[in-house]
């Protein structure tokens, strides 16, 4: 029997006003696509012979999700002519400083103004005044509209995350500290938590592992050498450096397999791990990919439990609604974040690798006993391995795969690139990460027995480099990517949502047969051999 979504749809319909909401003004291609959303939701209502008073809801919806995004919206039109006259203002810091060895930045929050500023510290010399987290400031600086790039719209970026201009400093008697720890106690004690571990890190591991093994942990990519930065890029697998769902996934599985010797239960272990989910969020910052991630994690560990009393079936928990639900709370927080490229890749790539998953595994189940007594797997421990490590290699392939359609029509709009060597990155590049953030676990629990945190430096640094040199093997195979012009774009945005919804199946149906075909003609082989021969009457 197919699940309900109702959240599902309340959540599209949300996200069709917020399109609606911004497109009220200057572009009307955003209305249009709410209102096609709109018909094609109606339409499926109707297929499927729904009452009335579902249509009404979502009517509803996202007339509220236009009118929270309008509510929501910076009035530009009255903002950026203040920018001509402003050369000084008060404000606090209200993000992690990334301070890199020539340029410093953070969000100001000032005092008297709606939204938020971008400000840029510049210290070629590399010496600069210290800046954290909370800190009330006085500023001097030439503040301007945020720039546009040929490519990219770094003016819409920052709307996204409610930012409206620029502001440039170079020198140090630019800035006038008037007061320190303004900001939330949980916010300044996951800075400086995060700033400990920093300097663990760099105690124990060199440079270059130290800056990736940062990157890795906690998205910091303030340590890592150009170089570094754009072969991950180049390679597809830029993922890995954006603290997500993947990284966190990682950390979990190590947490769950510790817990698991204390034999804990699945609900005890989902309840232990959940404030250190929160922990590790306020550690890194509330970068989009990683709340959406901590929010799921937060509904399957209430779903779970809830199911684990019997008040509902495990057969209900259902990850769509688990995304639906985080997706609809950050956009009721803020409604612009449905722009921002952070969070349209978060959640497509985790949409289709639900999608994919629901799609293909039933089929993949329906095989696997099939192709278990044609193997005759049981019969001794080396199939039996090399059966559960291909059943591994073809999940984690599907996955990667999934991901990669999902995504690639956003990358692909936002950055004219098509990852062609992505795929087959990722089969080495995630494998060799989640050894790293585990080793680098280890490093930095160890930091209480200095010999044992020098091994598993030395080690986790070997690690790192080596992951360094596999990213730039493929970031430099020809043909790694595509670039695309604005022609190509519409086709790639068409195609690809095809192909995400129809090959993942096909191609399931298509390795499965393949597999099967192979058996056949092992089994053939194996009926001819001389030893079957004399066994045969």
């Amino acid at each position: 029997m197919p699940r309900r979504r109702p959240l599902l749809f309340i959540t599209l319909a949300w996200m069709l006003g917020i399109l609606l909401g911004r497109e009220l003004s200057p572009t009307p291609l955003y209305a249009w696509l709410a209102v096609i959303g709109l018909l094609f939701l109606s339409a499926i209502l109707y297929r499927f012979q729904c009452p009335p008073w579902p249509l009404m809801l979502l009517v509803l919806t996202m007339t509220l999700g236009a009118l929270f995004y309008l509510h929501a919206r910076l009035p530009l039109e009255k903002l950026y002519p203040l920018l001509e006259n402003l050369k000084s203002i008060r404000g606090i810091i209200v993000s992690y400083p990334d301070h890199r060895p020539e340029r410093s930045s953070f969000v100001l929050q000032p005092e008297g103004l709606p939204g938020l500023l971008q400000i840029f510290y510049y210290h070629p010399n590399g010496k600069y005044k210290s800046l954290d987290y909370g800190d009330e400031l006085s500023i001097e600086a030439r503040f301007e509209i945020p720039w546009q790039f040929e490519d990219f719209s770094y003016r819409e970026h920052l709307l996204t995350r409610n930012i409206w201009a620029v502001g440039s400093l170079w020198s140090a008697q630019q800035i006038h500290p008037t007061e320190s720890d303004r900001g939330n106690a949980i916010v300044a004690w996951g800075y400086q938590a995060r700033l400990s571990l920093f300097e663990l890190i760099d105690q124990y591991i060199p440079q270059p592992g130290s800056g990736l093994l940062k990157g890795l942990l906690f998205g910091e990519r303030a340590y890592l050498s150009d170089d570094i930065e754009s072969g991950f890029r180049d390679a597809g697998v830029m993922h890995v450096l954006a603290v997500s769902g993947m990284n966190l996934g990682i950390l979990v599985g190590l947490f769950w397999a510790f817990l698991r010797l204390f034999r804990l239960s699945a609900t005890q272990i989902h309840l232990v791990l959940l404030p250190l989910v929160f922990a590790y969020l306020v550690v890194v910052g509330f970068e989009v990919s990683l709340i959406r991630a901590s929010l799921m994690y937060g509904f399957i560990t209430l779903g779970w439990v809830v199911a684990e009393r019997g008040w509902i079936l495990r057969d209900w928990i259902d990850p769509l609604h688990g995304l639906s639900a985080a997706a609809l709370m950050i956009l009721v927080w803020t409604p612009q974040a449905l722009f921002d490229v952070s969070f349209q890749l978060s959640f497509a790539a985790t949409a289709g690798i639900i999608i994919a998953a629901q799609c293909a595994l039933p089929l993949l189940e329906e095989q696997r006993e099939r192709l278990r007594l044609q193997w005759d797997v049981a019969s001794s421990f080396p199939k039996r391995a090399l059966f559960r490590l291909g059943e591994l290699v073809a999940l984690f392939v599907l996955i990667s795969l999934a991901a990669q359609l999902a995504v690639a029509p956003i990358l692909a709009y936002h950055f004219h690139r098509v990852y062609l060597a992505a795929l087959f990155a990722n089969l080495v590049i995630v494998p060799l990460s989640t050894v790293a953030l585990w080793l680098g676990v280890f490093v930095v629990c160890s930091a209480a027995l200095p010999l044992m945190a020098d091994y598993w430096g030395t080690l986790e640094g070997w690690l790192l480099e080596r992951l360094i040199d596999s990213t730039q093997f493929f970031a430099h195979l020809p043909g790694a990517y595509l670039m695309i012009d604005g022609a190509m774009q519409s086709a790639f945005l068409v195609v690809l949502p095809l192909l995400l919804s129809a090959d993942t199946r096909v191609g399931a149906e298509l390795v499965l047969s393949s597999l099967t075909r192979s058996c056949r003609i092992l089994q053939a082989e194996n009926s001819t051999s001389p030893e079957k021969s004399l066994e045969s009457p």
